[in-house]
């Protein structure tokens, strides 16, 4: 036990300094008041001494010293013992990741298609439960709108400013915004991420590039088409519509198998945007199944969920600052 006995906050031991210089002032006073009493006689002692600037007793100094040195003590957390501990984490962590080029601005789904999938990423807050989650959006670039965290109401009061004309670069590059959301994920040690794209933007090699890789990391890649196969004219902030190089109106339409292609190889699920809750059960059943091997595991795979915690008996030594506490209330005392 001595040879394990340590401090786990060693630092607050700094807190005794002016515990010393106090005790350093009481010692000196104490000298000053010998030193007269040396020379002078007892008996006229009391008439050229000042007894209202000293002090009654000199015991609520020791007693305060004593609460001083005991709760310091307490606060360093002495112990000398280990306990094993489990290591507690969510099912697991998962990135949303949303397309805010600008054909998310089409209204073949109403009222627009970002309009529809901040809905959709509410309703997917408010299931979330201990699932710790992150959002990042993408264009041209991809951005972190909130790393991993439990705080959904963070995540939700950002949810009405997601809108295309906040990334100034405009494109579509999703291998960039996927590469990102597995960096979240194995930044945070996740073991069981997955990773929910919603987009309506074409994907090409390079995206299916970052969800094989996404696999090979271990994480899952689902992916939520976002429109309809007969389209709609992207609307300009100031009024019409964008058109080609020609004049003429785009009108962009869901191309869904190479979603579909891009979701198999993610190791997830496709789905198209839906008015009711189909897409969104789809994408937890599959998340739920991809945590089926990790919820059955062996006890060794338990063991290894634990640590060993040092057991702190500071809160003890709490117990003796109750009884020195009382006699700090006497009268005078203080």
């Amino acid at each position: 036990m001595i040879e394990s006995f340590h401090f786990v906050r060693p630092l607050c031991l700094l807190a005794l300094l002016p515990l010393v210089w106090l005790l350093w002032q009481m010692h000196r006073s104490v000298q000053q008041d010998n030193q007269w009493r040396r020379v002078v006689d007892p008996a006229l002692l009391a008439n050229l001494v000042d007894d209202a600037d000293a002090p009654v007793s000199r015991s609520p100094v020791w007693v305060i010293g004593a609460l001083w040195l005991a709760a310091v003590i307490a606060l360093a957390g002495p112990s000398w013992e280990q306990q094993r501990a489990p290591v507690f984490r969510g099912l697991s962590e998962r990135v949303l990741v949303v397309d805010l080029s600008l054909s998310m601005n089409a209204s073949d789904i109403q009222p627009s298609r970002i309009a529809r999938v901040r809905q959709k990423l509410s309703d997917i807050l408010d299931r979330s439960g201990d699932t710790q989650t992150a959002l990042v959006v993408f264009a041209a670039v991809p951005y972190i709108v909130s790393p991993l965290t439990d705080d959904v109401q963070t995540i939700r009061s950002m949810l009405p400013s997601l809108a295309t004309n906040i990334i100034p670069a405009q494109g579509s590059r999703t291998a960039l915004a996927l590469q990102m959301a597995q960096q979240l994920l194995e930044s945070a040690d996740s073991r069981d991420g997955s990773i929910w794209l919603f987009t309506d933007s074409a994907v090409n090699a390079e995206s299916e590039s970052a969800a094989a890789a996404i696999v090979e990391a271990g994480y899952n890649l689902s992916v939520v088409g976002v429109g309809s196969a007969e389209g709609a004219p992207i609307p300009k902030p100031d009024g019409g519509f964008v058109k080609d190089r020609n004049g003429n109106i785009v009108v962009v339409k869901l191309d869904t198998p190479p979603l579909q292609r891009l979701a198999s190889v993610g190791g997830g699920v496709f789905t198209g945007l839906t008015t009711g809750d189909t897409d969104i059960s789809r994408l937890y059943s599959q998340a739920q199944a991809a945590l089926q091997p990790d919820i059955s595991t062996d006890v060794s795979d338990t063991e290894q969920r634990q640590t060993e915690v040092w057991l702190e008996r500071g809160p003890w030594i709490l117990l003796l600052l109750t009884p020195l506490t009382a006699l700090l209330f006497r009268r005078g005392c203080l």
